[in-house]
């Protein structure tokens, strides 16, 4: 004990001498001076915690799933680690639009079998778009695949082997070209690639495949990064090698610990530039954080700090039951970054009386088989407890037994009912009364309302309506109702109040088979309604209140689309600081007896100045009083009496305001009303939105699917249904009609469909306005519109000389589900064989195929046998067995062009794939054999192109084609499952209620052929000169083809429009 005390007092004198003065700043934040292109980047040094922070400064924090666990490592500092077995890590990439990318992280493989992901970044459907995956024989696999959920996509494999228990570095590059894989800073192969992805990632999943936690990865992972350009080979080796890092790391006491002590030496990792220290301590996170006056220690030389000693921070020793924050800032006098604001680290000095019970104190709806724990205090020998339902009792310490284990069982619990508890510590001298705890059994009933749907787009009546208790179904590919609801092609909308047991933040979780939108009280929180694969959506942090009952609705679907599982899922759970993730409870819930589904949403922005404000109902309303103003507060306490505010008590569920102001921000609220009902009225929640600085002609975002109420999109744009002499479409032929994925903004845009062939001189759809009629409104004078449309076709079929054939393509390939191609084509009734010499096929990538195809339809997921030469991959045989699955091949290597192949159509449906060097000698395409596909009897046979490079055409030629059967004479050609334009006339038009109207055709007549949205600003003038009034406008017509001066070739194609807005002058 002498030395241990001649070494603290001999330490504390050289600490004095160590400490200096220094004069306080407020550092730069840790995140300044990055590349502005790093969008992601989570280096794993926090040292403790559920989450691992985002230092590009974006703020889009990793969370961690099932333990990870904190590490460090000599050459990495801070570290994550996985046990391979269920760690993994959930990062949002819905933050993400990555056309171009430099994905970068450091990995050790440590043991394991199979396949193990490193990275799998995934699509807006769900399906791989990324992934870095070790392989079973220690390779590792860069993929990169788009379109999503269509199968294929390109694979680069290193030839050298990773699962050696050395830490390695991978980066996967993505060029407008070509995708690129390096491994420890060396090129490890690369592939040409231009199906770039459009839009937002999805989730991005570090150690697993995705939430269904396959392809489990076992070792440590740092560094990951996220450029959204490409890396050069330099730039890759330079953030391999890393940069110097400022900062410290490595507290000792580490991170979030507790400290069984009243005095400590802090100590930590210096930064790599500094050469001292200044030291921030106190109890308060957010004066540590800013540097507030008193916590500012000094500046040191030695990478330690005594605390809790005469002399030192804390003099009259660390406080038990208390949190102590501490920071470190490196400084260099000769940096210019310096000084470097280091992490707030914190320990906890624990308090002698027992704390952290568990359940939590205030817990609800639990269950009743329960064993009560608890954390000891300090020095805890014997702990009694006090148990009841009567919390006199507990506090009056009656009836108390004293034990050893810090663990307790109350025996049998009644439902329904809240208990008391206490645990009092003793330490050998003294005891130490505990806090009265508290928690509340479940009790019966509760649950939410079904809305049971026979569509995916919860449009319509619904066919079903009950009270669920909880949101926790696998009902796979059977009926949640047999008989009334369908099997497959249906949607649910769940309705509820939830009460809250603890204030504090609380996340939510929904995982769907296909598709779920939720909101918190009438907030959105998570949106994924377009994908078809299981997964577990994520909300952000949500802050609520003990005891308050807020409002639910969850969406879900089970959607026939092509790409789904068909294994319909739905589950809602909760999570927060003192409640596990689990499924939320029915006693947790309650049915809707508010108003709910507010449209316009809450919060919504720049809406319209003359719009109806629409709600649900709650299950027991009547009738509904309505506040409306611009004052939060007024209408948040208002009541009938309140003038200008209370709007009147109606039985509609629709309120239609004056017109508003511009740019305003209104409340509103709906009290549901029963007067036969005791518990009525029911109070509703304020909303809110605010008002446009614009005139919105049309923003798409009220129509629905629900044709029947009049609602849906081509019932107000009214297009050529019916109208030979107008080829237009407005909207998709089923539900969804409007177009929800490619948007310019909010959630809606319009899809117009064009086809000026067959009698049709334009295409074109007609809006009659209820409002803005008047477009001289406060000085508009500028129509704006955004479209966007499809690049034109380079697919081509000629013949010339006699006999040989040259055809041109583009396309993502033929495989997966669907298929991009160019097909030149015959009618083939019943059996027959087509043959052709494959002369060239140029280059544009090693898998571009050239062959011979029977295709059942011409549609992108037909079934099909196909066999095609590539570039350098050999000869291969193809095809698909039934519409919209996937593609089986065999390819043979070592075969260029030019070179025979062949196929064959017997009676029994069976297909054999051929090739050969002279076309007289054939050979069937190694390991392929004759497969039975069943087709109708009339297909199409005929010569197949795809680049596999969407930006890039390639030409192939073919000779000596024959086809035998019964073909029909005529060739014909045209692209599949590729999406183009002809380049039409794109105009607009207005009209009073009597008169001409008056057109403007767009400057650029292949504006239809634009594939990125574009703004077209009309000024107002151009229609005024042609006579229009514009005080009364009555009409606009947007459409493409003949239109006054312009003239149209005759062509088709599909364009999306939104955002229909009328400016005033912009400020010089």
């Amino acid at each position: 004990m002498r030395g241990e005390l001649t070494y603290l007092v001999s330490f504390l004198l050289v600490s004095s001498l160590a400490l200096t003065s220094a004069a306080q700043g407020q550092p730069a934040p840790a995140e300044a001076g990055v590349d502005p292109s790093l969008v992601g980047w989570w280096t794993f040094d926090e040292d403790a915690g559920d989450v691992a922070r985002d230092k590009s400064g974006n703020g889009n924090d990793a969370v961690l799933l099932d333990g990870p666990t904190w590490g460090t490592d000599p050459d990495h500092r801070g570290i994550m680690v996985l046990d391979g077995t269920d760690d993994h890590i959930l990062i949002d990439g819905t933050y993400y639009e990555l056309p171009l990318y430099t994905m970068a992280i450091w990995f050790r493989v440590d043991g394991g079998s199979g396949d193990r992901d490193v990275l799998s970044a995934k699509g807006p459907t769900g399906v791989n778009g990324v992934l870095l995956e070790i392989n079973p024989d220690g390779t590792l696999r860069n993929l990169h695949r788009f379109p999503f959920a269509s199968g294929g996509g390109s694979d680069i494999v290193s030839t050298e082997t990773y699962d050696d228990g050395v830490w390695h570095h991978a980066a996967t590059v993505q060029t407008e070209s070509e995708m690129i894989l390096y491994v420890d800073g060396q090129e490890a192969g690369r592939l040409p690639e231009t199906n770039l992805f459009q839009g937002p990632l999805g989730e991005i999943w570090l150690g697993t495949l995705d939430q269904r936690m396959g392809r489990m990865f076992p070792g440590p992972i740092d560094d990951f990064r996220i450029y959204n350009r490409p890396l050069t080979a330099e730039e890759i080796v330079k953030i391999m090698e890393g940069e110097p890092n400022p900062l410290a790391y490595g507290p000792e006491p580490k991170n979030r610990s507790r400290l069984e002590a009243t005095w400590a030496n802090l100590k930590w990792g210096a930064g790599d530039l500094a050469v001292s220290h200044d030291v921030y301590f106190g109890t308060d996170f957010d004066a540590i954080g800013e540097g507030a006056e008193g916590t500012f220690v000094g500046n040191v030389t030695m990478n330690s700090q005594v605390v809790g000693f005469p002399g030192f921070p804390a003099p009259e020793g660390l406080q038990l039951g208390t949190t102590y924050y501490w920071r470190i800032d490196e400084v260099n006098p000769a940096e210019p970054g310096s000084p470097w604001k280091g992490e707030v680290w914190s320990f906890t000095v624990p308090p002698k009386e027992a704390y952290e019970p568990d359940p939590a104190d205030g817990a609800k709806f639990l269950g009743t088989d329960l064993t009560l724990n608890w954390t000891p205090g300090i020095g805890a020998k014997l702990h009694t407890v006090y148990f009841g339902n009567n919390p006199g009792d507990v506090t009056g310490a009656m009836g108390g037994t004293s034990q050893t284990p810090a663990t307790y069982d109350p025996g049998a619990l009644e439902p329904g009912t809240t208990y008391y508890w206490r645990v009092d510590e003793f330490d050998g001298a003294q005891t130490h009364t505990g806090n009265l705890w508290s928690f509340t059994t479940a009790g019966a009933g509760g649950g939410l309302k079904g809305e049971y749907f026979n569509n995916a787009s919860i449009t319509g009546e619904p066919v079903l309506t009950r009270l669920d208790p909880v949101i926790d179904f696998a009902w796979g590919t059977q009926s949640p109702e047999p008989g009334v609801v369908n099997d497959d092609d249906f949607s649910v909308r769940w309705r509820g109040e939830l009460e809250i047991a603890f204030a504090e933040a609380y996340r939510f979780y929904a995982a769907t088979e296909d598709g779920v939108k939720l909101w918190i009280n009438d907030q959105l929180a998570i949106d994924r309604w377009d994908v078809y694969r299981l997964n577990e959506y994520r909300s952000d942090p949500i802050e609520l209140q003990a005891g308050q009952k807020v409002t639910v609705e969850m969406w879900g679907r089970d959607n026939a689309a092509a790409g789904e599982s068909a294994s319909a899922t739905a589950q809602l759970m909760w999570e927060s600081a003192h409640q596990v993730k689990a499924i939320i409870p029915a006693v947790a819930f309650s049915p809707p007896v508010r108003a709910g589904s507010p449209r316009p949403g809450n919060g919504a922005v720049d809406t319209r100045q003359t719009l109806e404000l629409n709600w649900i109902a709650g299950d027991s309303a009547a009738q509904h009083d309505v506040y409306f103003g611009t004052d939060e507060d007024a209408v948040a306490g208002a009541d009938a009496g309140t003038a200008d505010i209370y709007q009147g008590r109606q039985a509609d569920t629709g309120f239609s305001p004056p017109k508003l102001d511009w740019g305003t921000t209104y409340y509103w609220r709906v009290d549901e009303i029963n007067d036969v009902n005791p518990d009525s009225p029911w109070k509703g929640p304020l909303w809110s939105f605010t008002t446009a600085t614009f005139l919105v002609v049309d923003d798409f975002e009220f129509y629905t699917d629900d044709d029947a109420a009049g609602e849906a999109i081509w019932q107000a744009w009214i297009d050529g249904f019916g109208v030979p002499a107008n080829g237009s479409q407005v909207g998709d032929l089923l539900p969804p009609y409007t177009e929800q994925a490619i948007v310019h903004g909010g959630r809606q845009s319009m899809l117009f469909s064009y086809d000026n062939k067959a009698g049709a001189t334009n295409s074109e759809a007609v809006l009659t306005l209820a409002s803005p009629r008047d477009w001289t409104e406060q000085g508009v004078n500028e129509l704006s519109l955004w479209f966007r449309g499809y690049p034109a076709s380079v697919g081509s079929f000629t013949e010339g000389p006699v006999g040989t054939y040259t055809m041109t393509a583009s396309g993502a390939d033929i495989a997966g589900t669907s298929d991009q191609f160019r097909f030149a084509y015959k009618t083939l009734n019943g059996t027959g064989t087509i043959v052709a010499r494959v002369d060239s096929i140029e280059n544009t990538h090693a898998e571009a195929r050239a062959g011979v195809m029977i295709r059942e339809t011409l549609d992108a997921g037909s079934k099909h046998a196909f066999v095609c030469l590539m570039p350098e991959n050999g000869v291969s045989s193809r095809g698909r067995t039934d519409t919209n699955t996937g593609s089986f091949n065999t390819t043979q290597g070592g075969i260029t062009a030019p070179h025979w192949v062949k196929l064959e159509r017997d009676v029994a449906g069976n297909f054999t794939a051929s090739h050969s060097t002279n076309g007289a000698t054939w050979e069937a395409v190694e390991l392929s054999v004759p497969t039975n596909i069943s087709m109708v009897s009339n297909v199409y046979v005929g010569l197949a192109l795809t680049s596999h490079n969407t930006t890039v055409t390639c030409e192939a030629r073919f000779s000596n084609v024959t086809i035998t059967g019964a073909a029909g004479a005529q060739w014909l050609s045209q692209d599949i499952g590729i999406a183009s334009n002809a380049a039409e006339p794109l105009y607009v038009a207005v009209s009073n209620s009597t008169g001409a109207a008056a057109a403007v055709v767009h400057d650029d007549t292949a504006a239809a052929t634009m594939d990125t949205w574009t703004e077209w600003i009309i000024p107002l003038q151009t229609f005024a000169d042609q006579g229009i009034n514009l005080a009364d406008v009555d009409k606009i017509a947007i459409g493409l083809g003949t239109r006054g001066d312009a003239t149209a070739p005759g062509g088709s194609g599909t364009v999306y429009f939104d955002d229909v807005r009328l400016y005033r002058p912009t400020a010089p």
